[in-house]
């Protein structure tokens, strides 16, 4: 069973830099450490459980087959979702039975700067739907040694959790079938959102959202978003305590919108 969002990735040029960007703007930062394929990563972590994952490549001027290499052509910003299973190979057999091609699952690591291997397994969609549809983990390991929690998930912007996550697609009907298929789902909330430009969908799972939106037009950041990258996530929702009214903030290409907890 699919329970919530686990965590989103934000692609950055420079991990280092990255870092000091997200804590300047308030956010605690705790570093997550490198994974064998070459990538390495930063968290930042909430209350609710999720958290955002810095990642960037430790020599990207060479190639890589890693299938998030591409977007680096594209610049930084976020990139893809993550969505947190129970029982990983009969959600995989499920996604397949209903037409959706998801590999997996297969094992992922990665090494923390204390020396602790963290372990998952993870199912993804074919590398041309990376983004377009979210990708799939189950911890080994425990869970907290992979996700900041407790102290490590506070921030002095006040933010305490992650409230939804925007997905810029180019087909809403076809996108809203396949999230039906992924989520188990019934119909979605329709609308639309003037701030992108788009007629919209909204699935929820768990504490969190995902909403679909195809633009109306040719202008906007989600119209943007599909012609740079094609369909996938363009914005995250982020809870925050003590704020008054919605405010955008943008890091490093990277687009949020913070909104009253």
């Amino acid at each position: 069973m699919l329970g919530q969002v686990d965590h989103v990735v934000v692609l950055v040029a420079c991990l280092d830099a990255a870092v000091e960007s997200y804590r300047a703007r308030g956010f605690q930062v705790v570093i997550g450490g490198e994974h064998p394929g070459g990538t390495h990563n930063a968290l930042v972590g909430f209350a609710d459980g999720a958290y955002l994952e810095l990642l960037a490549f430790r020599e990207p001027e060479r190639p890589h087959a890693h299938r998030w290499y591409r977007f680096l052509s594209s610049g930084p910003g976020v990139i893809d979702v993550c969505l947190a299973s129970d029982d990983l190979p009969g959600e995989v057999e499920r996604l397949r039975s209903r037409g959706l091609p998801y590999h997996g699952p297969a094992a992922g690591s990665r090494r923390r700067p204390d020396g602790q291997v963290v372990e998952w397994r993870g199912a993804t969609p074919t590398d041309d739907l990376t983004g377009a549809l979210p990708f799939l983990i189950q911890d080994v390991t425990p869970r907290e040694l992979r996700v900041p929690g407790g102290e490590q998930a506070q921030h002095a912007l006040g933010v305490i959790g992650l409230a939804a996550v925007t997905v810029a697609v180019s087909d809403l009907e076809r996108a809203i079938r396949e999230y039906q298929s992924l989520l188990d789902a019934g119909e979605p909330e329709r609308g639309q959102d003037e701030q992108f430009q788009a007629i919209t969908a909204t699935f929820t799972l768990g504490p969190h959202r995902i909403v679909l939106a195809q633009p109306a037009g040719s202008e906007g950041l989600v119209a943007h978003r599909i012609r740079l990258r094609g369909d996938g996530p363009v914005e995250v929702a982020l809870l925050v305590e003590r704020l008054a009214e919605p405010r955008r903030l943008e890091i490093d290409g990277a687009h949020f919108v913070l909104q009253p907890a």
